[in-house]
């Protein structure tokens, strides 16, 4: 198919613009976002789209999923700029409402899983959701949807939401490295805002952008089962000329449809925040986590745990909007529960034991506290006041119907808490998380009352929660089954002996790290006493805190989480403290001789080794205590060191060493006061060790330093600084800066000369 001239060069433009830098790209985009007609947008928007979500291309696209505040600062807010709710690629969407001119999407082209599967395809091919009705094509001769007609807002949201699913941390370095730490890209910053601008809290918040043509999209029904609003509901008609399978019909927004005086003005702003509930609940809930080779990013669950708090948030406000967003408040949160159990099921039952389960149990937590996204606890939270909304009755109907949320998603947690390690102060920050939602006020006593309630009419089953829901309008959800219908209860006596054995686990932990913590600080005793007093003294002022100090003030906070947890957990099932053998401190026990044996060492080379002996602590433990043994000259530069002036003095360094080395060997190893004073300033003997993977085997190199000169001190900032203020007082005092040098050289002498005597 050859192109007219005038669309060619417009094609071959767009392309020369995609294959710009990403700054100069953004701003020859809006360049032509800004002459361009409507006519010529439409026939580069789907390249453009296409270029952003590395459809056919890059996977990473325009780096939305990599691009962070910290690695690119300048790139992050070019593109918040460009892809926000009022930027220039939002207008043009809106801009491009005005035609009736849709885009589509092949049904072939949408993810699917390893098994070739996809459960919103299926969706599709089963017509189970109205609203995709007047934006299906149906096949005639197969009888299976084969296209998506969509407008341009629906073409780029559509887009947005099925690049989340992309698994870039298995493919690019760059995303595995961002996604491993909690950093926010700009793709979770466009979520926040696209979920804040079109699912309101306030309902008379203005959706934006709100100056684009109201004759857009048809009236869809919504599902409404035991849902009946307060007014009259004022649908959307579905088009008569659906089903024709045109493409550039109207489909569902075609102007051909009539407006409705007075309801469909109203309505007119609504059906965009349709299309954001259903493409992000129906795309991502559906996410196939079971049957997919990779584990969806940790950027994903948390892009998850924003819609959850913002449908909370969006549902939340019912019953004070009375307008064409007040239906889809009432059903949103219904489409969520018919598929957040399976989801988290299965989300749970593959995530790693690692750091990272962190963001799967704050979005398991947010869900079950909806009472922490209402308008008062958004108002409490922007005055900046540590604020625990109450659990009103209100929200009691909600606890009942996703009681098996709470509880069976519990016990599916608790043998994965069990292989935890609670000496690491990010997994006692989880189990104090965990503790703390199910603590607050009368939550426990709710659920146990709720499960008990809930045995007599089968709501704590998760077959019966089948059928419940089947009769919601979100019949298509799949569940899994903890073991049959009667499933174990969380307040049963099964349970309260396996969580009085968590607790007891729990409170040993505690327990070794309450000696741990005893042992770090006769260690940092013990040194600070062999250094002396002026030695402890200018470390303080000018040194950077010892390994020793960072740990001990990490773990420090580790006992006081784990005790408010236990505490937490006692209270709640009923658990006798005294069974647990807390203790509030335990002094430092000396190793005896069968535990000074078993304290093994990657780095012994005795032929008695017993690997069969590791247990994963011990393995961990051996794993902290290595330490890099390399010259202290050579380590990489610290934050607070200059690089050339370091450079520099290492040259020198290296020169003095090499030209002298002999003389400064005799000067250190001499036993009178001159050789007390070398051993002062010069650095000492060691050993450098390194390990050699030439030969393909890992063996560990050895070389002897003798000892040497190193002038690397004194391009760090603090000593720098020090100079200089004394080099200020000699000018302010004795009008002379070199004389506040040399007196700073004299007090230095002096505490040389005051070591080497006490040495």
């Amino acid at each position: 198919m050859s192109f007219p001239p005038q669309t060619e060069l417009l094609h071959n433009r767009i392309l020369t613009v995609l294959s710009f830098p990403l700054m100069e790209r953004l701003q020859e985009l809006s360049i032509m976002f800004e002459r361009c007609t409507a006519r010529q947008i439409q026939e580069i928007y789907p390249m453009i789209v296409h270029s952003i979500f590395g459809i056919n291309g890059n996977a990473l696209g325009w780096g939305l999923r990599t691009t962070t505040i910290e690695n690119g600062p300048h790139y992050f807010n070019a593109l918040h700029q460009f892809f926000g709710v009022t930027g220039p690629f939002m207008n043009i969407c809106h801009r491009l409402l005005n035609e009736t001119t849709k885009f589509a999407i092949d049904i072939s082209l949408l993810p699917v899983n390893g098994n070739g599967e996809s459960k919103f395809v299926n969706m599709l091919n089963n017509q189970s959701s109205a609203f995709y009705s007047d934006l299906i094509n149906i096949d005639p001769f197969q009888r299976q949807a084969n296209t998506l007609s969509l407008n341009a807002f629906d073409f780029y949201i559509l887009h947005f939401v099925l690049y989340a699913l992309q698994p870039l941390h298995c493919i690019n370095p760059i995303a595995m490295q961002v996604h491993n730490e909690r950093t926010k890209t700009v793709y979770l910053l466009l979520v926040t805002e696209y979920l804040d601008n079109f699912l309101p809290l306030h309902p008379d918040v203005l959706i934006q952008p709100a100056n684009f043509c109201n004759t857009v999209k048809a009236p869809q029904p919504l599902p409404t089962p035991l849902l009946q609003p307060q007014r009259k509901p004022r649908y959307l008609r579905i088009p008569t000329n659906y089903g024709n399978g045109n493409i550039g019909t109207s489909g569902s927004g075609g102007g051909n449809t009539s407006p409705q005086s007075g309801g469909s003005a109203a309505r007119a702003l609504s059906w965009r925040s349709e299309s954001v509930v259903h493409f992000f609940i129906d795309i991502w809930l559906r996410y196939d986590i079971e049957a997919e080779r990779h584990l969806p990013s940790s950027d994903f669950v948390r892009g998850v745990r924003v819609l959850i708090k913002q449908i909370h948030f969006f549902a939340n406000g019912v019953h004070l909007d009375h307008g064409s967003l007040c239906l889809l408040r009432k059903v949103s949160l219904t489409m969520v529960k018919a598929r957040i159990y399976a989801f988290l099921c299965s989300l749970i039952e593959r995530w790693p034991l690692d750091c990272s389960l962190v963001v799967v149990l704050e979005l398991w937590l947010s869900y079950i506290q909806p009472w922490r996204y209402t308008i008062a606890a958004a108002n409490h939270r922007v005055g900046g006041i540590n604020y625990e909304p109450p659990i009103l009755p209100s929200f009691d109907n909600f606890i009942m119907e996703n009681i098996i949320v709470y509880t069976h998603i519990f016990m599916l947690l608790l043998p994965r808490f069990e292989r935890l390690d609670y000496t690491v102060y990010r997994n006692a920050h989880m189990l104090f998380r965990l503790s703390k939602t199910f603590a607050q006020q009368d939550l426990g006593d709710r659920l146990q009352r709720f499960e008990q309630v809930g045995s007599t009419f089968g709501f704590d089953s998760p077959q019966r929660q089948i059928k419940l829901i089947s009769n919601s309008p979100n019949s298509n959800v799949s569940w899994i089954s903890l073991g049959g219908s009667q499933s174990p209860k969380l307040f049963s006596r099964e349970m309260h002996a396996q969580i009085e054995n968590f607790l007891f686990i729990i409170s040993m932990a505690r327990n070794t790290v309450l000696r741990e913590i005893g042992t770090i600080r006769n260690e940092i005793a013990k040194r600070q006493r062999s250094e002396g007093f002026i030695k402890n003294l200018l470390s303080k002022l000018m040194a950077a805190p010892s390994q020793e100090e960072l740990t001990l003030k990490e773990i420090s906070r580790i006992p006081e989480l784990l005790r408010q947890g236990i505490n937490s957990f006692c209270n709640i099932f009923n658990v006798d403290p005294g069974n647990l053998s807390m203790h509030e401190s335990l002094p430092p026990e000396p190793p005896s001789p069968q535990e000074q044996t078993e304290q093994f060492s990657f780095f012994d080379m005795s032929d008695s080794l017993d690997t069969s002996k590791l247990t994963p602590s011990k393995m961990a433990l051996n794993a902290s205590k290595i330490r890099a043994t390399v010259d202290p000259a050579l380590l990489p530069l610290q934050s607070n060191e200059i690089r050339p002036l370091t450079h520099l003095l290492h040259f020198v360094s290296e020169n003095i060493n090499a030209k002298f080395g002999s003389s400064i060997e005799s000067c250190y190893s001499r036993e009178d006061f001159c050789g007390k004073v070398a051993r002062q300033l010069l650095c000492a003997p060691m050993t450098e060790q390194w390990f050699d993977r030439k030969c393909g085997n890992t063996s560990i190199c050895e070389k002897q330093l003798p000892p040497r000169v190193c002038l690397r001190p004194l391009a760090s900032i603090p000593v720098l600084f020090t100079i200089v203020c004394s080099l200020i007082l000699g000018h302010w005092v004795w009008g002379a800066p070199t004389m506040g040098l040399m007196g700073l050289c004299f007090m230095f002498l002096i505490y040389v000369l005051l070591q080497a005597l006490i040495s």
